[in-house]
């Protein structure tokens, strides 16, 4: 039998008929008792491992409730990382820099830029700037939001892509003004130059997904949500949980509808183990927000253009019932208030079966009404936001909404209140920091880069926080049996933090060192 006592710590457990600790016993990977060091000490067997956490907190392992897994680890192996440029011209030079030793007409993947930050020209990049900066290479560069697509001339011609090119439904590719090719593609249409790029193999998904844990694991994260997994990455996931290759517990929500398709891909198995669990499936309604293509009611700050909504409400309603009937929960991406409205509606129309009360989630939730957050407690459809947009795109954000929607944008004090329950994730690589203490942070103090509060009438409190990203995102998982919390019969997976975080002053949250994570009692020391 494996054992471990985790002993003289600060623990803050998530679990209301004991919110306070000072050990913990963990017997084969899951919680057997939770008491005081002297009483645990004393009951201890003589086989037991001793863990003193010397003074330091102990919480449950933090859950990022929506985090691209891979994609993640793509920008930490093979593609360019461009988050943090500041000027076109930088973003160019990168680019060339990159490709220098790759083999002539080998594409060269880039993501991260977002053009609120250049210095020289506040815009998107278009064909002729990725012409400039190579001319015998195909280019796919993703921005930061992942809602939009640049691709030069090669690369469209590799993808045989014209002013003419039937475009898919809830997407654009946008012309200049004599009606050429600007190279710009977005939502649904961006798969008209990914679909074209050779595929990751299965060998290259794994070193992508396992730089992706190591690095959560130095975070503090023990659980993850992946939305968004095509057939192939779902594979590999199943393939390293049967070989014991995940070192954090996924989540995995298989995409039904890809971009640059109009059929829906044929719905998985439905599975659940200690490390992998598929019982959830993805939907996108609208764009980002950060990039102006997020759907709403009335149009952008300065702009007559409102978004795009990515699928029609038949369609939506039709499909995600398919998916209800056949044991599935779903997970519809909605940013903007137009796809708030849709989603929600579509939503209470969805009749849970005799036999299981299905808990639908609604991902972003980024311009919510009062009646979109009513209809959400009413029906106990399940918020997963990120704070951390608040801080890396808050300048996107005031330059692009007007202030009646900045006032509504991403307010977690607004959907507390209402009774929606609330967990917090990343969305990571769509920012660079998705540390869950600098989530924290920020939902805190809603304060941006610049430093600039958005809405501080929305904070809410250190506690809250740290349930959204524990107990609550356990709760997005459909998943509170067995973490989320430190309870008797959990898995025992924790997040070590060096100093107290409930002593230290909120603008040094982020700040606090993880020490180590803990997945079902195996230290991952950081």
């Amino acid at each position: 039998m494996n054992s471990i006592l985790f002993y003289n710590g600060n623990i803050k457990t998530q679990d209301e008929t004991q919110p306070s600790a000072e050990a913990v016993q963990v017997e084969n990977g899951k919680i057997t008792a939770v008491g005081t060091s002297e009483n645990l000490l004393a009951k201890r067997k003589s086989d037991t491992q001793l863990y003193d956490l010397k003074g330091q907190t102990l919480l449950p392992g933090f859950i990022d409730a929506h985090i691209h897994i891979w994609k993640v680890g793509n920008l930490l192996t093979y593609m360019l990382d461009l988050r943090g440029v500041s000027s076109l011209a930088e973003m160019k030079t990168r680019i060339t820099d990159f490709a220098a030793n790759k083999p002539h007409g080998e594409w060269i993947m880039a993501r991260g830029f977002n053009e609120i930050n250049f210095t020289d020209e506040q815009r998107l990049p278009n064909c002729h700037d990725l012409d400039e900066a190579l001319s015998n290479h195909p280019i796919c560069l993703i921005r930061t939001c992942a809602h939009i697509t640049i691709a030069n001339t090669q690369a469209m011609q590799a993808a045989q892509i014209n002013a003419q090119t039937p475009i898919p439904e809830g997407g654009e590719s946008r012309l200049d003004a004599s009606g050429q090719l600007l190279g710009i593609f977005t939502e649904t249409a961006q798969g008209l130059i990914q679909n074209r790029i050779p595929p990751y193999t299965a060998a290259q998904y794994e070193i992508m997904v396992d730089a992706a844990q190591n690095a959560m694991l130095r975070a503090g994260i023990t659980s993850a949500t992946d939305p968004a997994v095509m057939p192939d990455l779902l594979a590999v996931y199943h393939d390293m949980a049967r070989r014991g290759k995940l070192k954090i517990r996924i989540n995995a929500i298989p995409i039904m509808l890809p971009d640059g398709g109009e059929a829906p891909l044929p719905l998985p198995a439905l599975h659940e183990s200690d490390f992998l669990k598929i019982d959830t499936v993805k939907f996108f309604s609208d764009g980002g927000l950060s990039g102006k293509t997020a759907a709403l009611l009335h149009p952008y700050k300065n702009e007559d253009y409102c978004g795009v909504l990515r699928i029609e409400a038949d369609k939506f309603l039709r499909l995600t019932l398919e998916a209800q009937n056949l044991g599935f929960r779903v997970a519809t991406h909605a940013i903007g208030d137009a796809a708030l409205d849709m989603v929600t509606s579509v939503y209470a129309a969805l009749q849970p079966d005799n036999h299981k009360q299905l808990r639908h989630r609604i991902e972003h939730v980024g311009l919510p009404t009062a009646e979109h957050l009513s209809r959400m407690q009413k029906h106990n459809i399940h918020a997963v936001s990120q704070p951390i947009f608040i801080y890396e795109l808050g300048k996107n954000f005031r330059n692009s909404l007007t202030d009646d929607y900045l006032r509504i944008c991403y307010p977690y004090r607004s959907i507390i209140d209402a009774g929606v329950t609330l967990s917090f994730s990343s969305d990571a690589p769509v920012v660079k920091d998705f540390s869950p203490l600098m989530g924290i942070q920020t939902a805190l103090t809603r304060r941006d880069r610049d430093e600039v509060i958005v809405t501080e009438s929305e904070t809410i409190s250190l506690d809250e926080a740290i349930a959204a990203y524990t107990i609550h995102a356990a709760s997005a998982n459909d998943d509170t049996r067995n973490r989320g919390s430190i309870s008797i019969g959990k898995w025992a997976d924790f997040v070590v933090l060096k100093e107290n975080i409930f002593e230290t002053p909120i603008e040094n949250i982020k700040d606090i060192h993880v020490s180590a994570s803990i997945v079902g009692g195996v230290v991952y020391a950081v």
